[in-house]
């Protein structure tokens, strides 16, 4: 075995193991809502979010686990499983702090803002995590990250339309709830992320040769 692969070795197995672990942690994230959903009748407590009351502040912390039905859940979890995926492997150190976040400020700041409605779902969710993954891609610059960007674009690009008004059944309030804290998560934590992604040099100027090397030789050739 080469130095090379002396030094490789560990980090591919780094690698590996942090992707592992991140599959786990998006399996075990999205159990609750398939329990929630399968035995709901057994949580009476769950409740969605009903803007400035006291009953609909209490789905601040119980919505993300209501879905109107199997489609519902299905969308969410699937987006959800994939966006988990990518901030564990991708942006450990913050992960968990971004997760709780995007579970509680968008519903909060939907009790606090939006319509007289029952609004239910994990999208305020998907949406935030969703452009936190964008916007931290795009502000850090960094070629990995940006390639993540893009990819969040072209699977949910689609989505971003639920942030306005279309549609009375969808909870465009959460959604863009969910949306604007991402912005901000991604604003707050980018030096963070330039630090832990920072921008690799592909093309390097040789150095100037020495002014050993330009020295004549004397006549009895030493230099």
């Amino acid at each position: 075995m080469t130095s090379f692969e002396l030094i490789m070795e560990p980090a591919i197995i780094s690698d590996r193991i942090l992707f592992r672990f991140s599959i786990f942690m998006a399996f075990l994230l999205c159990l609750p809502m398939v329990v929630t959903f399968v035995f709901e009748d057994y949580f009476p407590f769950l409740t969605g979010i009903y803007p400035l009351t006291g009953k609909g502040l209490l789905g601040v912390l119980t919505a993300p686990l209501l879905h109107a039905d199997w489609s519902h859940l299905a969308g969410n979890i699937s987006a959800l499983f994939i966006l988990y995926l990518v901030l564990f492997n991708n942006f450990h150190p913050m992960a968990w702090i971004v997760i709780l976040l995007s579970y509680i400020v968008p519903g909060f700041w939907t009790w606090l803002f939006a319509r007289p409605a029952w609004h239910v779902g994990a999208s305020m969710m998907v949406y935030s995590l969703a452009s936190f993954v964008f916007f931290a891609g795009v502000f850090s610059g960094h070629a990995r990250l940006m390639a993540l960007s893009l990819f969040v674009v072209f699977m949910y690009g689609g989505i971003f339309w639920g942030i306005f008004p279309t549609l009375p059944e969808i909870s465009w309030e959460g959604h863009l709830s969910g949306f604007l804290l991402g912005v901000l998560l991604a604003v707050f934590y980018r030096k963070d992320i330039r630090s832990l992604y920072p921008k690799q040099e592909y093309f390097v100027d040789e150095e100037p040769a020495g002014e050993d090397d330009n020295e004549e030789p004397d006549v009895n050739g030493e230099k």
